[in-house]
């Protein structure tokens, strides 16, 4: 069931546990990239001591203001879920919690039931969730009352602002899609050494191909350049292989060298001054060059004007320092479409978590390459488990349950 696309909602953001501002700011990540959700606008961060008479820990609380198509009831599902991914376990009522997530007012809507109360039952009365709601729509009124929120006297109450949450991205979409327009899809490449991995990983046919570094290959304990073979001969597309040399010279050398281990190589090299003198050189002897370690826009422009093929922004690592990963890859998408005779493909690297590839895609990333426990996340999720068990339970009450042998003998007896 879907609300009359699209309406303005908010939810309130509170937690107690843990690193409290680092999991409000992971629970906007993944509400930036939640389907049917756009956030528009976020709160600054809260200080409030426990309601309830029962958690004991102060808490963080702030606001988003989205716009969505989606139900009440489906939105707050999501919300469920988005703090079941973050950590969050069932506990007592206002208990202490790592996240928090309430739907606390959307426009024009009143819900009464046992699962859901919209708006916010204690809204009027909690300065936590009420000021903050105020900050990121002051023009929020009581669906039944036709009030204003930021008309109570409780919205003008003082409540210590700690922090402030970054504020969304909003690159002009026309200019996206014109981007991802000539591409079928996200490429996938597995990110490893590990053989054992590969070989499972090509059994799923859906990889595209392989990035590799020192640090992985190291870790294998394995020949550098055998390896490196075995891996192209395993997954047919682009498998990189990282230069090793710190001036521009001797990784021209390496880089060509390793060009010719197999046609599968792309030669890998760092955004350094250096590495741009690297890539320029075999990109235009016609070797594919990867520029990895990339942290700003402008980094990514100078590996596109030195001929890159590949280059791989590390949204992990960015995430690490409280910097938006993600936004680094919707800049540098945005500024290879604003010159589309840049062809540099752009390729999300230090993937942590299944969100980061869905937000890669959202982003218009051409390639994501992720570790590959990290796939194999992707296709986990409790209802998936719960459907397939039920399904599988079902089947048992049925007399013939071989399907094979029914399909031949059917196919037979039709001639």
């Amino acid at each position: 069931m879907e609300a009359d696309p699209p309406t303005v909602a908010v939810i309130g953001l509170g937690a107690s546990l843990g690193d409290r501002a680092a999991t409000l700011e992971a629970a906007v990540r993944l509400l930036a990239v939640w389907p049917g959700i756009v956030v528009e606008r976020c709160s600054r961060v809260y200080g409030s001591a426990p309601a309830g008479g029962v958690a004991g820990a102060a808490f963080l609380n702030a606001a988003v203001r989205v716009r969505t198509a989606l139900s009440p009831e489906a939105l707050a599902e999501g919300l469920r879920t988005i703090e079941a991914r973050l950590g969050r376990r069932p506990t007592r009522r206002w208990a202490d919690r790592v996240l928090d997530l309430d739907l606390l007012w959307m426009a024009g809507v009143t819900r009464r039931t046992a699962a859901l109360q919209v708006p916010h039952a204690r809204l009027r009365e909690r300065a936590f969730a009420l000021i903050p709601l105020v900050e990121v729509a002051p023009a929020a009124r009581d669906p039944r009352s036709g009030a204003r929120y930021a008309d109570l006297p409780l919205a003008r109450a003082a409540l210590p602002a700690v922090g402030a949450l970054p504020q969304p991205a909003c690159p002009p979409p026309s200019r996206v899609v014109e981007r991802r327009s000539g591409a079928a899809t996200m490429k996938m490449f597995l990110d490893t050494a590990n053989l054992d991995e590969i070989r499972e990983g090509a059994t799923w046919g859906i990889f595209d191909g392989v990035t590799t570094n020192p640090s992985l290959i190291a870790k294998e304990g394995r020949d550098f350049v055998d390896t490196i073979y075995q891996i192209a001969n395993l997954i047919d597309g682009p498998v990189s292989a990282e230069t090793v040399a710190t001036d521009a010279p001797t990784m021209i050398k390496e880089g060509r060298l390793l060009a010719k281990v197999h046609p599968n190589v792309v030669v890998k090299v760092p955004l350094t001054i250096e590495g741009i003198k690297c890539c320029k050189a075999l990109a235009d002897d016609g070797i594919r060059v990867n520029v990895t370690l990339c942290f700003q826009a402008a980094q990514a422009l100078y590996a596109a004007k030195a001929g890159a093929t590949y280059i791989s922004p590390f949204v992990g690592r960015l995430d690490d320092v409280s910097e938006d990963g993600m936004d680094l890859i919707a800049k540098i998408v945005q500024i290879y479409a604003n010159y589309p005779d840049l062809q540099t493909q752009v390729l999300a690297a230090s993937i942590r978590h299944p969100m980061h590839i869905v937000a890669s895609a959202l982003a218009g990333a051409h390639v994501c390459t992720a570790p590959f426990k990290v796939y194999k996340q992707l296709y986990s999720h409790p209802l998936t488990d719960k459907g397939n068990a039920a399904f599988l339970k079902d089947w048992e009450s049925v007399p013939d349950r071989d399907i094979i042998g029914q399909v031949e003998r059917f196919l037979a007896k039709r001639g």
